[in-house]
């Protein structure tokens, strides 16, 4: 008894002592929930595929006139799966205010590379296509027009996971003068060690020495003048394709960064990295 009335006592002096003996009310103000970004469709007619594609696309609060991220899913998904169905990158950047437009096309199992069934070998699961085409010369004028924005090199990064590393690695290294951040996640790469893993998708890309030379990022990247970009590389500890994503850091040298972190090729170690994606991407 001798306790609650001292705990009646002291709240009384905390909201006014000397205040005879008027009544006690403590209001905790709200906490503001983050402003929510949208999350929309674009469907872009393709000449270069012969059919219509999507692409799943974010805007941050505010509107559109922020960097554009082009970001690529992983083999057998789309570019919805990194929204709320899946990694809910717009939840991390609505979240952290992140000023970021996000593009995430849907480009089957392309790899982001024009091929033909004339190139030779079995796919092994890959989509035949002249999927470089589409996405350089038709989604991103699309995307950009959809925003009413005439973008330059500042204000495009590229990035993606698995495949779409190695999309993203591909794309930027072909086209330098298009982007200015390039982030690829536990991407897909084969240098032809022991180590090598889905040995038929590489095939498949790399069917003769010149089409390796036009497509393999590892030997893009020594041919390529990276002034002007920047490469962000995160990989987990027990990937199995942590050798070769340190092989393309090694590749790239000054000009990129490498985060090894804890954890395999698989979206719980995807998630753990959105935030640090996303200060990447965002960075001016």
């Amino acid at each position: 008894m001798e306790r609650r009335c001292f705990l009646l006592a002291t709240a009384a002096c905390l909201a006014g002592c000397g205040g005879g003996n008027a009544s006690v009310q403590q209001t905790v103000a709200p906490v503001p929930a983050a402003p929510a970004g949208t999350v929309d469709t674009l469907a872009v007619a393709s000449r270069a595929l012969g059919r219509t594609m999507n692409v799943a696309l974010y805007l941050p609060p505010g509107g559109a006139r922020h960097p554009i991220l082009y970001l690529f899913h992983g083999f057998g998904g789309n570019g919805a799966a990194f929204f709320d169905a899946g990694l809910a990158i717009n939840r991390a950047a609505d979240r952290l205010g992140t000023p970021l437009v996000i593009a995430a096309p849907d480009y089957d199992n392309g790899f982001g590379v024009n091929t033909t069934p004339a190139q030779g070998t079995s796919s092994a699961g890959g989509t035949i296509g002249l999927y470089e085409d589409y996405l350089m010369t038709e989604m991103l004028p699309a995307v950009e027009s959809r925003l009413g924005v005439v973008a330059t090199r500042a204000d495009r990064r590229i990035g993606g996971v698995s495949m779409g590393g190695f999309a993203a690695l591909h794309l930027a290294l072909r086209h330098p003068e298009m982007f200015s951040r390039v982030g690829a996640h536990s991407a897909a790469l084969w240098d032809y060690s022991g180590a090598d893993q889905f040995t038929g998708q590489r095939d498949w890309l790399y069917p003769t020495p010149a089409l390796r030379a036009q497509r393999d990022p590892l030997l893009l990247a020594q041919h390529t003048d990276l002034r002007g970009l920047r490469f962000y590389l995160d990989v987990g500890d027990r990937d199995p394709l942590r050798k070769q994503d340190e092989a393309m850091q090694a590749v790239l040298g000054a000009a990129s960064e490498l985060h090894v972190g804890s954890g395999g090729h698989d979206a719980q170690f995807w998630r753990s990295r959105l935030e640090d994606w996303l200060s990447f991407y965002s960075a001016t």
